[in-house]
């Protein structure tokens, strides 16, 4: 059942994720799996998920934000995998990051309705979603040695952004220009 390698010692998320696969139907089996945020990056298992990625069976990663599981800060992810794979999402990954729809309340987080159905919107549509996700050939992501990192894809609006689009250093850069330009004005 280790159809793309032997996973590490102590680490048998790949042992899962392979078995899974290969009890899909090879044509058309479809499967959607929670995981750690560290499958998509550990070097350990980078030849696996490489050997994953050139199969073309990855067909969506969705990462969900933190604490959405019962004592439990870590992000989690969805791997979306299918054997059959429409025509246009060929040789083709499609990112969600969806770290900050994520509603807060008391000790606990969740996903509300809107947020779900922001979620699946992209998925269905598979295609860019400004800052929310990106379609991406998967030669680009076995260029980056098989590492399906959100942050390396979909490009987020961070604490330092605004909501016109400029970064905080960028409009601290301009208003000190322009009070310089006071100054002298003044002067």
């Amino acid at each position: 059942r280790n159809i793309y390698g032997t996973p590490p010692q102590g680490c048998a998320d790949y042992a899962f994720q392979q078995h899974i696969i290969k009890s899909l139907d090879e044509k058309n089996g479809r499967c959607a799996i929670l995981w750690p945020h560290g499958i998509l990056f550990r070097d350990a298992e980078a030849e696996m998920r490489r050997k994953m990625i050139e199969n073309d069976v990855v067909e969506a990663v969705i990462g969900l934000g933190p604490n959405l599981f019962y004592n439990s800060p870590m992000e989690s992810c969805i791997l979306v995998c299918n054997q059959g794979k429409k025509k246009e999402r060929r040789e083709k990954i499609l990112f969600i990051n969806a770290v900050n729809d994520v509603k807060r309340e008391s000790a606990y987080s969740y996903l509300t309705d809107k947020h779900i159905a922001k979620i699946h919107r992209a998925f269905v549509g598979y295609q860019d979603v400004n800052n929310f996700a990106k379609v991406i050939p998967t030669k680009k992501v076995l260029s980056n040695n098989g590492n399906m990192t959100l942050s390396l894809y979909v490009q987020m609006i961070n604490s330092e952004e605004m909501s016109h689009g400029h970064s905080l250093p960028i409009l601290i850069r301009d208003w000190q220009k322009q009070s310089e330009s006071l100054k002298k004005d003044l002067i």
